[in-house]
């Protein structure tokens, strides 16, 4: 299990890449980095890139509903898109984890177009 976690200065984001196997505890490990950094920053927006993670199946399997991100310190006013591969086999999976989470803002993309991602967190 790897990841990365960098801000990106020109755009104003935390940029998390993971690459490996997925796990609650690497996955908070890296969501605590990623909220340190972005506060140092006067941040909200973030991307999680999953494209490289190995994702067991089922899309609880990435550890992004809104109680666990609220527990690995993300505010309601953050803004968080998710990158993740071959996103079009089964969206509503990923978007139904967060239907009734209304402390954050979540979306998820597919890894194939992250200008999406960039352009939502912009909005």
């Amino acid at each position: 299990m790897e990841y990365n976690v960098e801000y990106l200065p020109e755009k104003k984001i935390v940029f998390i890449k993971m690459l490996g196997r997925l796990n609650f505890q690497i996955v908070e490990q890296f969501s605590k980095e990623a909220v340190k950094i972005a506060r140092q920053n006067q941040c909200s927006k973030f991307i999680i890139d999953h494209t490289k993670a190995k994702i067991r199946e089922g899309a609880f399997q990435i550890h992004a509903a809104g109680d666990e991100l609220q527990q690995f310190g993300f505010q309601n006013t953050d803004k968080i898109a998710i990158l993740i591969s071959d996103l079009d086999d089964n969206p509503d999976s990923y978007e139904s984890i967060n239907i009734n989470s209304r402390w954050s803002d979540i979306k998820y993309f597919d890894g194939t177009n992250i200008q999406k991602a960039f352009s939502w967190l912009d909005e």
